[in-house]
């Protein structure tokens, strides 16, 4: 561990700073907060620290110094190096990680600079010979005398604590780099190792910021195979740039230029705020606010008003500019279509889009537009408008995220009118704006459909009869049925007669009647894509059926408990043993299985998800992971995925398997391209995928090569002597070895004790702790899941908790060598291990032996752990320093407010000078 005068872990840890706020919540002078936390029995541990060949931290100074200095005594308590260090941790390869103001250099044991101070963190050096350091700003390896054996990447991050213990590897955190698919060639695009930022395709090329800081960099633009095709240094911006065409826009401190590829510009003006539009031209805001179109040369071609410049939205070729008084329709050759409106509304029609206006009672049809920009409403339709209040059918508002205009049915009985008239004159009939923009009315109509979806629009006639109209607003089913329902594709149910006689035919959309069996007529139930459903009986006995409409014949028998409608040709059902998926010939596309519980759900393409452990009608807490249905096939595709899959371009799905990681399948379930770690962030662009990653750790070696890739989302801990770590991914907990592989099959949330060449696994199911060797056999279980207590692991024991929360200790054999006696136990160090038992002794510590005894009687209110045959512990504000036999060699005292060393009879031989009342500090 570092210590220091602000104990900043690993880079500026203070675990001491933190307690201070909690442990003095009077009012302290900042001189001698650190020193009253060195005489607190719950801080005090922080101020003196193991031994390491031969040498102890330990911090010293007086209540007067802001904060106090780190220097070392050696195994008799005797100053050897004397207080000068912010900053220091043990002495390892005979070197020792020391911070003078704000730098960290290497000392020897005679506290002479070996490496003077240059590095703004540092950590141990291993055997052979090469230490973890930052300078510059980069993570570097260095040999012991200083020099820089290797320079880690921008995106390697120091914050571990290096080679721990010496070991050979040193756990590094590494921003990953993001990834670029695309479904449609199925490939990953191919990126330098400096890429630490990608953008969206923009005019064929990928934007890319290449790093040249640990959290900084420039952005330049990428090839479809991964070469630069405008560098970074070209454009030397921070801000992601927009290409549109030949033309760069880069934005700069504040304020965007024009450039062209080569980094040269192409103007001299400079603007708040740019947006690339589909022609080649932008959108762009001027030093004084004012909204401008420019074409693709950056000639301005007209100023828009503020008043029209609200909010730029997109309709397929077409960009919109809304204000509170009026918008701009913007076409792909730079067409401007000013309309002027109050508080407009913008409505998605089909091709069309409206434009309304709503300040008032009721919103004013300004005009309707197709895609071509060709206004479709002559001025005496809309001076008519004014006498209804309009109602367009199928319409949305339309947003940034609208969908791309479609293309209007041509055939005008497949498609509904405009809109629904009501007049504001009640004693006129209802009206509709047909397909030919024309007002249109019947004095037979008396009422529409209020909701219609689908054409023909419904009517209700004066004389109580119903018929259908087309768009332009012809009848296409005369007015001779009493009703008729909303049509489901081609089909619908009509009736005759009065409710006495009521009789129910099957009609299309021309009104003509469809013979249908009486049986079928009699059982049927509902339409579906030219199905009729039918059922048969009652409640639990009650079975569903198909029959074929165009056909005229039974594609299933009554067999289906339940049976929902077709979607895309396929419709969830179910059978005594579970839910399956039927298609349109009446057969089963994904059968049901008895061993599969849960419904399956729709995702697109004849692909159904469905998780596996859902139960019906239950929900439950437990994660689900989903299966993978391909309908066209009946195959399950995927298995175990830790999320729903999501839809990319044609035929593909983003996956995360229940193994980790990320993929990217095709409808057999055949992976594209994958990734072993789980995205942070995901955006879908068409066929296009981007991912973005968090920070992961890996494991470096000596000369600073890979031995475990960065996969995972904690640092590494290798225990010896196995060397072997519990590696966290994704909240995922596998068993490594020192290459990366998995050492043991079966054993993943193993996790490797310390000192013992041996596994701890919890058995959830039995409610017991389980002890391996390293092959995996059995050697023992315990009472009670983390019944070990594996942090504690140490000289080949380990602490073991009962069922009333006692520690005792076991052995590598299994065999309990000391009996749970005790409230709180430490690891075991030099033989001894600190030890509380509350009954007999209080909250006080002591040291017991491997005989469970008591070697030194509990008399400290904290203590430490044995290194090399000594430990410090303490009570009533000073800190002894203790060896195996329970002598004590030198304490450490606060006297006249300032920290000193003395011998057991209290005599002061550190400093030299006598400390006093009256030159040690205030009274």
């Amino acid at each position: 561990m570092i210590c220091s005068d602000t104990f900043k872990h690993l880079r500026n840890f203070s675990a001491l700073a933190l307690v201070l706020n909690a442990t003095f919540s009077f009012p302290v002078h900042a001189e001698d907060a650190w020193l009253r936390a060195c005489s607190n029995a719950k801080t005090a541990e922080k101020c003196q620290l193991p031994f390491q060949q031969g040498l102890s931290p330990v911090l010293m100074g007086s209540a007067q110094d802001a904060s106090g200095l780190w220097g070392y005594v050696d195994l008799t308590g005797h100053m050897v190096i004397n207080p000068a260090f912010r900053e220091v941790r043990g002495f390892v390869n005979d070197l020792a990680v020391a911070r003078k103001d704000d730098l960290f250099g290497y000392i020897d044991k005679k506290g002479h600079w070996a490496i003077e101070p240059r590095f703004t963190h540092a950590t141990d050096f291993n055997p052979q010979g090469t230490a973890l350091v930052v300078t510059d700003s980069r993570a570097a390896l260095i040999d012991r005398k200083g020099a820089v054996v290797k320079t880690l990447p921008f995106s390697a991050y120091l914050n571990s604590e290096g080679f721990v213990k010496g070991q050979s590897l040193a756990s590094v955190q590494v921003q990953v780099s993001p990834a670029l698919w695309n479904a449609e060639t199925g490939r990953s695009l191919a990126l330098p190792d400096d890429v630490m930022g990608l953008g969206k395709p923009q005019s064929g090329l990928i934007p890319a910021q290449k790093r040249d800081g640990a959290d900084s960099g420039y952005w330049g633009f990428l090839d479809q195979n991964g070469e630069w095709a405008i560098d970074p240094m070209t454009l030397k911006t921070r801000n992601m740039p927009i290409l549109n065409g030949d033309t760069v826009a880069v934005k700069g401190k504040t304020e965007w230029g024009f450039f062209d590829k080569q980094g040269v510009a192409l103007s001299k003006e400079q603007y708040k705020s740019v947006s690339a539009l589909k022609s080649g031209s932008w959108l762009v805001t001027d030093s004084n606010n004012v909204l401008q179109l420019l074409d693709n040369k950056l000639a301005k071609l007209k100023d828009i008003l503020a008043e029209q410049s609200g909010k730029s939205l997109v309709w397929g070729d077409w960009v919109i500019t809304k204000g509170t008084k009026g918008i701009n329709l913007i076409g792909p050759q730079n067409q401007i279509i000013n309309i002027k409106a109050s508080k407009p509304q913008l409505l998605q029609q089909g091709q069309w889009l409206w434009v309304m206006q709503t300040d008032g009672k009721s919103a004013q049809v300004i005009q309707i537009y197709d895609n071509n920009g060709v206004a479709l409403l002559a001025a005496p339709v809309l001076s008519a408008l004014r006498d209804y209040q309009v109602h367009p059918l199928d319409a949305t508002v339309l947003r940034d995220n609208s969908v791309t205009p479609v293309k209007e049915a041509a055939d005008a009985s497949h498609s509904l009118p405009w809109a629904l008239l009501k007049p504001n004159d009640n004693k006129k009939p209802p009206a509709i704006l047909t397909s030919h923009g024309e007002v249109l009315s019947d004095p037979q109509w008396a009422t529409f459909d209020r909701d219609p979806r689908q054409a023909p629009l419904l009517v209700h006639t004066e004389n109580h009869k119903m018929g259908a109209i087309d768009a332009s607003g012809k009848w296409v089913i005369q007015p001779t049925f009493t009703q008729i329902m909303p049509f489901e594709g081609e089909y619908s149910w009509a009736y005759t007669g009065d409710k006495e006689a009521e009789e129910k035919h099957l009609i299309d959309r021309a009104g003509n009647i469809i013979d249908v069996p009486a049986p079928i007529l009699q059982s049927s139930q509902r339409i579906s894509s030219g199905v009729v459903l039918t059922a048969q009986g009652d409640g639990k006995d009650r079975r569903w059926g198909l029959w074929d409409i165009q056909s005229k014949s039974i594609l299933g028998v009554p067999q289906f408990n339940e049976l929902e409608d077709f979607h895309e040709g396929y419709a969830l059902a179910k059978a005594d043993n579970g839910w399956g998926v039927v298609g349109l010939s009446g057969k089963w596309a994904i059968a049901p299985d008895a061993n599969r519980q849960g419904k399956p759900e729709y995702i697109g393409d004849a692909m159904f998800i469905m998780a596996d452990d859902e139960q019906p009608d239950q929900h439950t807490d437990a994660a689900s992971h989903f299966n993978i249905f391909n309908a066209v096939n009946g195959q399950n595709i995927a298995t175990g995925l830790l999320n729903k899959p999501v839809n990319v371009g044609k035929e593909h799905w983003l996956v995360q398997p229940a193994s980790g990681g990320v993929a990217l399948i095709d409808n057999d379930g055949r992976a594209a391209v994958s990734k072993a770690i789980v995205p942070s962030s995901t955006d879908i662009d068409g066929e296009w995928v981007l991912l973005g990653f968090g920070p992961r750790f890996g494991a470096i070696d000596g000369q600073g090569e890979w031995q475990v890739q960065p996969l995972y989302s904690a640092a590494l801990n290798f225990v010896q002597p196995l060397n072997w770590a519990s590696a966290v991914s994704d909240n995922r907990v596998t068993l490594i070895d020192s290459t990366g592989g998995e050492p043991l099959t079966g054993f993943e949330t193993a996790e490797p004790l310390p000192s013992m060449a041996r596994l701890a696994l919890n058995d959830t199911n039995t409610g017991e702790t389980i002890l391996f060797d390293s092959t995996g056999h059995e050697i023992q279980r315990y009472a009670g899941v983390d019944s070990l207590q594996i942090n504690h692991a140490s000289e080949g024991t380990v602490p073991l908790r009962d069922s009333k929360g006692l520690y005792g200790f076991i052995d590598a054999s299994g065999k309990k060598i000391i009996g749970p006696y005790f409230d709180n136990v430490g690891p075991v160090k030099d033989g001894l291990a600190k030890a509380v038992k509350q009954s007999t002794y209080g909250s006080n510590y002591g040291f017991i032996n491997l005989g469970g005894r008591f070697a030194m009687a509990p008399a400290f209110e904290w203590a430490g752990d044995f290194s090399e045959k000594r430990v410090w512990a303490g009570m009533k504000g000073q800190a002894q320093l203790l060896n195996t036999n329970g002598s004590v060699v030198v304490q450490l005292q606060v006297r006249c407010n300032q920290r000193i060393i003395t011998d057991t009879e209290g005599h002061q031989f550190w400093p030299v000078k006598p400390v006093t009342c009256a030159n040690g500090g205030t009274q």
